[in-house]
Formats: C-alpha cells, sequence, structure tokens
C-alpha cells in the first residue's frame, strides 16, 4: 500500500481506493458536503503517522561523534597540516626588492655614481724608480778634489768643457754615468755623482740612509742637517708632493781635513721616487703607497774642495 497524490487536485490518496482520487469521486457523485469529509477522513487514515523525535542530549550521542564535535572529555587529534615548502634564497631576495624598490634603485644609482667619480677622478701611476735601485757594484771614480784636471783626462779621455749654472768661474766637464767634474782654474774643485754606476770611496747614489751614514763616518766626523718638515699628501692609493724640488733634502756631510786631505763628501738623502701620478693635466711624483712608509736613500753625492774658494762651500778651511 502506498500514498499517492492526484496530478488534477493534488490531494493524497491510498493508490488500493478502489473510488481513486477522492476529489475526484467527489465531481463523479456531485456536491455533496457529508460524502467529502467521509472520502477525507477514510484517505487520512490510510497516510502513515511520522513521530517527531526531540535531539539526543550529549550523553546519548555516539563517542565518535562526540569526539569530531568536541563533546567528549578526553584529548582532540588536531587534523594534519598541509607542508608548506620553505622559499629558497632567490626567492627571499626577490621578495626584498620586490618590497624594497626604491631604496634599491636608489643605493644602487649612488653606487653607480660613485664609481663614475672615482674611476673619472682616480690618477694613473707610472712605476718609475728614482733614484734606481742598485743592481751591482759602481765603478769607483778615482778623480779626487785638489788635483789637476788633466789626471782625470789621463784616465777617462779628454773633455770639452761647459758652462757651470751655478758659478761662472768653474768649467764643467761631463764623464758620462752621471759623473760631472767642477775646474777651477785647471784643478779640480768638485765631483757630482747623481747616478747609481758610479761611487766615489764608497759613497754611491740609491743607497739607504743607515748604510749612507756608516759610509760617511768611515771619512771623518759626520754632521747632519736636518730637512724643513714637508710632508706628502694623499693623491688616490698614493703619497705625493708636486713636483720633484718638493721632496725634504736632508744633508749629511762628512769633513776630510789634512793629512788625510782637505774636502767634505756630502751626500744628499730624501725620499724614493716610486713613480708619477697623473691627474687631469697635472703630474705628481709619489714617493708611497696609501698607508705605507717613504725610504730615505741617497740622491746625490758631491765631494767639495775646502782648500779652494767656490760656490759650494764657505772660505777654505785648509791653506
Amino acid at each position: 500500500m502506498a500514498v499517492v497524490r492526484c496530478p488534477t487536485h493534488n490531494v493524497p490518496y491510498n493508490d488500493e481506493n478502489p473510488r481513486g482520487c477522492p476529489a475526484c469521486w467527489q465531481e463523479k457523485i456531485g456536491d455533496d458536503p457529508a460524502q467529502l469529509m467521509r472520502e477525507l477522513a477514510r484517505a487520512s487514515k490510510a497516510i502513515p503517522h511520522v513521530e517527531i523525535l526531540p535531539p539526543p542530549t550529549e550523553d546519548e550521542l555516539p563517542p565518535m561523534h562526540r569526539l569530531a564535535t568536541g563533546a567528549w572529555p578526553g584529548p582532540v587529534t588536531q587534523p594534519p597540516r598541509v607542508p608548506t615548502p620553505e622559499p629558497t634564497q632567490l626567492q627571499r631576495l626577490w621578495h626584498f626588492l620586490r618590497a624594497n624598490l626604491a631604496a634599491v634603485v636608489g643605493t644602487g644609482l649612488i653606487a653607480v655614481a660613485a664609481v663614475l667619480v672615482w674611476v673619472i677622478t682616480r690618477p694613473t701611476f707610472e712605476s718609475a724608480l728614482l733614484p734606481p735601485v742598485p743592481t751591482s757594484d759602481a765603478r769607483p771614480f778615482p778623480v779626487a778634489p785638489n788635483t789637476p784636471i788633466i789626471g782625470a783626462f789621463a784616465l777617462f779621455g779628454p773633455r770639452a768643457p761647459e758652462v757651470n749654472p751655478d758659478s761662472p768661474t768653474l768649467a764643467r766637464y761631463d764623464f758620462g754615468e752621471g759623473t760631472l767634474v767642477d775646474a777651477l782654474n785647471g784643478v779640480v774643485y768638485a765631483v757630482t755623482l747623481e747616478s747609481p754606476d758610479r761611487s766615489w770611496e764608497g759613497n754611491r747614489v740609491g743607497m739607504e740612509e743607515t748604510r749612507a751614514r756608516g759610509t760617511l763616518a768611515l771619512l771623518g766626523p759626520l754632521a747632519d742637517e736636518e730637512p724643513a718638515a714637508s710632508a706628502p699628501f694623499p693623491l688616490g692609493g698614493y703619497l705625493a708632493y708636486r713636483r720633484l724640488a718638493d721632496l725634504p733634502r736632508r744633508h749629511l756631510t762628512a769633513a776630510v781635513r789634512p793629512p788625510n786631505g782637505c774636502y767634505d763628501v756630502r751626500v744628499e738623502v730624501a725620499p724614493r721616487v716610486i713613480g708619477t701620478a697623473t691627474r687631469a693635466d697635472e703630474t705628481f711624483v709619489a714617493v708611497a703607497r696609501r698607508g705605507g712608509t717613504t725610504t730615505w736613500v741617497v740622491h746625490r753625492v758631491r765631494v767639495v774642495s775646502r782648500a779652494l774658494r767656490g760656490p759650494y762651500a764657505g772660505p777654505p778651511a785648509c791653506e
């Protein structure tokens, strides 16, 4: 037995009712209210009764349901979390750059500008030691003051006299290899060495100051003339002076007197030049790298007669 509805009147009725739909049946038998009520009563008895129960309490729920809804007093296991992959270093860097784009671009432009300024303004350096470091034993120059100049001609050949820029009374003779001889009335007045290729009684251009002091001390009493204070200035990665004449110079003098002779041996000591630094149209002499120290070496050796009157010394010290 099943309950169906009339497609015409939407009235439920038992499919086993021989009369079918009560509304359809009413139309057949006419408009009789009593008969219609009887048919509706009969149809309602055929519909099964459904009992509506109240919702169960927490104690009536099954254990698994109480555990899932949180009503169970015991521990509740959290559902497993979906693992999230860790970002790589490159991804972190990319996110940082995107978040700080303005700061990154500004910093980059400042860095590029600083590099360009440094490249444009940095000096160009050319290495050139002055004086050069002695690499071999220098040949001695056996010409002493107060001797005839003809003796030097006999040893090295005749030379044509040149004008001495310091005094017109002196005749200058160039014997090559940075060796100059000044004569007064045919007598040797001074011998000057400006190259490491020659030496005079062990004194030589290019030797360091400590060794020069020891060599001079073997000839006679040593006098030390301190130079004026002159510090180099930083230029790029170097310490430099504007020109060679600006180098501070110290003069060491050994006095030789009779019976050993009558002359002074003067050694000019100054910082060794390591090269030239050019910036724009200016060229400077570099004496050390920035943060380094200068090396004081002999730049010139001059032996001057003290028996003759001349421009390199005072009045004669010997008769």
